[in-house]
């Protein structure tokens, strides 16, 4: 098959990631070029040499321009480049991750069959959101979501051509874990709620004090975070460690890894962390349960409980039987995420 693969950027972040790992598997047996439509995308995850990256390259639709109308140019822009690169391309089909390039999947001319990835709570991002997601999937060939709690907030004409299929799941090394490091990574938004986190740490860490707290990402919260922990005086505690070449690297030597979102499409940084066999504390956003049953392989808590957290944290740190267990539960569990598994189930829904 001709693939062309359609991302709002190439410059971190989980839909980033699970695009790029896609590709690159995809392209072993097919034809792959993925479209990113951001001058600066500069890819933080390893690619295929096989996969072609073919850059829009003039303009950003993750943020409107403050300049009246340029947006809306871009917008235009981005439908003529396109609807261009698919006559050229001719695609058997076409691949969207996200909201915008999922529209504009649905409303340029040609691309073969029209495949459409929710990555998200779509709503949880709000109405607005949610409403936008359901005009790209109305026009669609094929939706893919990540569970089936997603898949059932669509009307049913969307559900009928939606099928549930797991992100890949890959990781560079197992973990050794012999510090006392906390880690978290994820972009640095109000969805991930690293407040929380940082609070609950502060809560811990008074019982705690030789243990340090790592927040792997970026994003437009880091300023907040940082006034944070001034103001909480963690200062030497907690750290911001922005993007890393290879997460898993630097986490490997971690006691745990802590999850603090508000919601989830599927977790994949927690997912990593479980196949690497780090012992791990998440929320139980939406769609928990769907995903991790009756596992064992991770320890739970409330959305948005500052108290909850920080006990979870406090009691993995004190049971070194309990960090053993959950370490080879997760490391068992997560197999069936593998590359191996999951791009098969992927490249059948093409």
């Amino acid at each position: 098959m001709r693939i062309l693969i359609l991302i709002s950027s190439l410059e971190g972040g989980g839909a980033e990631r699970i695009a790029t790992r896609v590709a690159s598997a995809l392209a072993e047996r097919h034809k792959v070029r993925i479209m990113p439509f951001s001058a600066a995308s500069t890819n933080p995850y390893p690619l295929s040499p096989k996969v072609k990256v073919k850059n829009a390259g003039l303009f950003d639709l993750r943020k409107p321009s403050r300049i009246p109308y340029r947006y809306l140019i871009s917008i235009f822009y981005g439908y003529a480049y396109l609807t261009v690169t698919r006559l050229i391309f001719r695609p058997d089909v076409t691949l969207s991750f996200l909201s915008k390039p999922n529209l504009l999947n649905a409303y340029t001319l040609g691309g073969g069959r029209k495949v459409m990835s929710e990555r998200n709570n779509p709503k949880k991002k709000g109405e607005r959101h949610f409403l936008t997601a359901c005009k790209a999937y109305r026009v669609a060939d094929k939706i893919l979501f990540q569970s089936e709690t997603v898949r059932n907030m669509f009307p049913e004409e969307i559900r009928k051509k939606g099928v549930v299929v797991p992100n890949p799941v890959e990781v560079t090394c197992k973990a050794e874990g012999h510090s006392l490091r906390i880690v978290a990574s994820g972009r640095l938004r109000p969805q991930k709620n690293f407040n929380l986190l940082i609070k609950a740490f502060s809560r811990f860490v008074a019982s705690h004090p030789d243990h340090t707290l790592h927040i792997y990402g970026k994003g437009p919260q880091e300023e907040e975070l940082r006034q944070l922990i001034k103001d909480l005086s963690l200062e030497g505690k907690v750290f911001l460690e922005g993007y890393v070449d290879n997460i898993h690297e630097a986490i490997r030597d971690a006691e745990m890894f802590v999850l603090s979102s508000d919601y989830e499409g599927m977790p994949n940084a927690l997912l990593e962390a479980m196949m690497m066999g780090l012992p791990c504390v998440s929320t139980s956003f939406e769609g928990s349960d769907e995903l991790f049953g009756d596992s064992g392989s991770c320890l739970f808590v409330p959305v948005g409980d500052e108290l909850a957290l920080s006990g979870a944290m406090a009691r993995l740190a004190g049971d070194k039987e309990l960090r053993e267990s959950l370490s080879g539960k997760a490391s068992a569990f997560t197999e069936k995420f593998s590359i191996e598994k999951v791009i098969p189930l992927w490249e059948k829904e093409l």
